[in-house]
């Protein structure tokens, strides 16, 4: 899905694409009024002040405009960091990656066990915001 999306694209860094979705989220909040009213104009602003990102990585664009962005997202945007910084390889980034997805969908299939509940795009930064 967008792993590869990520991975496959060296002109941005993880922190770069991270800063590009934090963008993203600035331009739907401001036309946040148009989803509802217009949503061929909300998407039209959006792509506009977020082209870099729509071009570069469509996949993950419109994953987030529509609302499917989850922490899977910011497991890979760490592989992805840990391969810039030369702590992982790429075959060791999509074993990791593989073991997951095999541990999400298929263990829990065969375990007859309830996959666990991935933390929505909102619910990931929310961690963060939380004060002790």
């Amino acid at each position: 899905m967008y792993y590869a999306e990520i991975i496959e694209m060296p002109d941005h860094t993880s922190v770069q694409i991270q800063a590009m979705l934090r963008e993203m989220d600035v331009s739907m909040r401001k036309h946040r009024k148009l989803r509802e009213s217009n949503p061929e104009e909300f998407r039209k602003k959006v792509v506009e002040e977020n082209s870099v990102l729509e071009y570069n990585y469509s996949v993950i664009f419109y994953m987030h405009m529509d609302g499917k962005l989850d922490s899977t997202f910011f497991e890979m945007l760490k592989l992805k960091r840990k391969m810039e910084l030369g702590e992982l390889t790429e075959d060791e980034a999509s074993k990791i990656v593989g073991k997951q997805l095999f541990d999400k969908y298929v263990a829990t299939v065969v375990n007859s066990t309830p996959p666990q509940k991935t933390l929505s795009y909102s619910e990931y930064y929310e961690q963060f915001n939380k004060k002790d």
